[in-house]
């Protein structure tokens, strides 16, 4: 019995050897394990960035759908204009139009000042401002601004993970992984290794009917970041297929945090950065921040935080200590509260916001952006003519 005992130890010996030794030296094993540790550990934190979000309610029935809204805005400060502004916002998004208006009722202390309203559609950004002298411009940004989120077919979850075990097995076993020898040290000082994966054209329809979308006609790469306990600490897919050098990047222990980064012609970029603040008790708290870097190294940032909670007829959101800023120069701080409401029927956006944009004249977007501060000086100074009244207060 003593023996048989002995000899059984041996054998679970071996076997935690073997696998440890296959963990360390086969990456399909150990891409493998960081998937089952996602389902198992990143998706059950409050850290993770979708943590008790329905993604696929989220996406359908909001990112891509038809939208309503209303709130409240208030500006407390701008540079060059030293009063505070409030005011109502209200107005409508429709991907499939793709419009978008936010028409705003302004108020600088007890008086009312009028409207400011924004407006989009295709690529092009509309800023109509009665209060400013009747003044109306148009810029074209040359981008697509009704880029759509994946059409979720099912909710990313832990019995999802389950069901498609068969398919995750194949799947590993037929992309191509390589280990690297890049390094990635997270906030917390942990060090992970990158994992170089492609997946051929033609693999994963599983993954792709998740997402709704159909087959890409060509390779798909990505580079996965594991620590020692195979627990994903960064993934960045490359978006080099659509824009060179673009990628989107999940990181941190739960993945509480995903960049976008794409470059813009001219050498210049956008990054945007969204972090999920999990010691917030409110129910979903981010920190955000958007940052527009031109070619001479002058940025333009936003920074703020977002509250988001959701339920089965609408969404309330609140964008507080919005801070906007040329480098380090602070432009203007506000706060913005608003109820988000989802459309199964829209009228035609501009129609119902009752503007007609055929005459506004289209600024090409370089022309601003090589003299931003000319153009804010000059907007600023017909707003403070519109409220001089105010002086004779001081």
């Amino acid at each position: 019995m003593k023996k048989k005992r002995q000899i059984l130890i041996i054998i679970i010996f071996a076997l935690v050897l073997f696998t440890k030794a296959e963990l360390d030296s086969n990456p399909s094993i150990r891409v493998l394990a960081s998937i089952i540790d996602f389902s198992e550990s990143t998706l059950t934190s409050p850290d993770y960035l979708a943590y008790g979000i329905d993604l696929k309610d989220l996406f359908r029935n909001y990112t891509n759908s038809d939208i309503s809204y209303s709130g409240t805005a208030y500006i407390k400060r701008v540079k060059g204009f030293p009063y505070s502004v409030s005011g109502s916002i209200q107005g409508e998004r429709s991907v499939s139009q793709e419009k978008f208006s936010c028409q705003s009722d302004l108020t600088v202390l007890v008086l009312n000042v009028g409207e400011l309203d924004v407006y989009a559609d295709d690529d092009t950004i509309y800023l109509v401002a009665p209060m400013l002298g009747d003044i109306s411009y148009g810029f074209d940004t040359g981008e697509n601004l009704f880029q759509q989120a994946p059409n979720l077919n099912n909710d990313i979850t832990q019995e999802w993970f389950h069901n498609n075990k068969k398919n995750i097995w194949n799947f590993v076993q037929k992309i191509d992984i390589k280990k690297t020898d890049q390094i990635y040290v997270d906030e917390d000082g942990t060090e992970s290794n990158e994992y170089s994966i492609v997946v051929p054209e033609g693999e994963g329809d599983f993954i792709w009917d998740l997402l709704g979308a159909e087959p890409p006609d060509h390779d798909i790469k990505l580079s996965l970041f594991l620590d020692k306990y195979n627990h994903t600490r960064k993934v960045v897919f490359d978006l080099s297929y659509k824009t060179e050098g673009a990628y989107i990047a999940f990181y941190g222990n739960n993945c509480s945090t995903m960049e976008i980064y794409s470059p813009l012609p001219d050498d210049e970029s956008v990054t945007v950065t969204i972090k999920r603040n999990g010691e917030n008790n409110y129910t979903n708290a981010y920190t955000n921040n958007i940052t527009y870097t031109m070619a001479d190294g002058q940025t333009y940032s936003m920074d703020c935080n977002g509250y988001l909670n959701t339920n089965d007829e609408y969404i309330k959101l609140e964008v507080s200590d919005i801070t906007i800023c040329h480098d380090k120069e602070v432009l203007a701080e506000g706060l913005i509260k608003c109820r988000i409401n989802s459309e199964d029927t829209m009228d035609d956006v501009f129609e119902s916001a009752g503007v007609d944009l055929s005459g506004v004249e289209v600024i090409d977007w370089a022309t601003i952006k090589n003299d931003t501060a000319s153009f804010v000086d000059d907007v600023i100074l017909q707003a403070r003519k519109n409220v001089d009244i105010l002086d004779i207060l001081n």
